[in-house]
């Protein structure tokens, strides 16, 4: 964690704006900063102005696998190089809809995957005990 800010930045990339919202409730009284993007294009706009210290990463926003490819060129690509260490959570209702998580593993399919994965809907005890260890690893 950056002592020398005030406050962690926290960017959520998510399609759903009341998971936006909630998480922010849950976040920002735990004094941290968070900036939201709806989409995957916004996402990475933020990326580069904002410069979070951590991201909550939805997989399935326009398609099926928005979130993996977005987690992939934030780890791997050139434009994106000065984020490859910043720590990814993947945040998905797969389970919830589906019973499980997804069957694939991204790794065998050549992506580079997230730091860490919560299911929806997130608690607020796990999700900052989450950031707070991959913050401080």
């Amino acid at each position: 964690m950056n002592l020398d800010k005030p406050y962690t930045k926290i960017l959520i990339i998510d399609d759903d704006p009341d998971f936006i919202k909630l998480t922010t409730l849950m976040l920002e009284p735990a004094h941290y900063e968070v900036v939201s993007a709806n989409n995957p294009k916004e996402g990475k706009e933020k990326l580069l102005s904002e410069k979070p210290d951590l991201i909550l990463l939805d997989i399935m926003m326009d398609s099926m696998f928005d979130g993996f490819s977005l987690c992939n060129d934030i780890k791997t690509s050139k434009e994106y190089e000065e984020f490859k260490d910043t720590p990814i959570i993947f945040v998905s209702a797969v389970k919830k809809i589906a019973g499980s998580r997804f069957a694939i593993d991204i790794n065998e399919q050549g992506l580079r995957g997230p730091d860490d994965y919560l299911d929806k809907p997130v608690q607020a005890n796990e999700l900052i005990a989450r950031i707070i260890k991959l913050l401080n690893t």
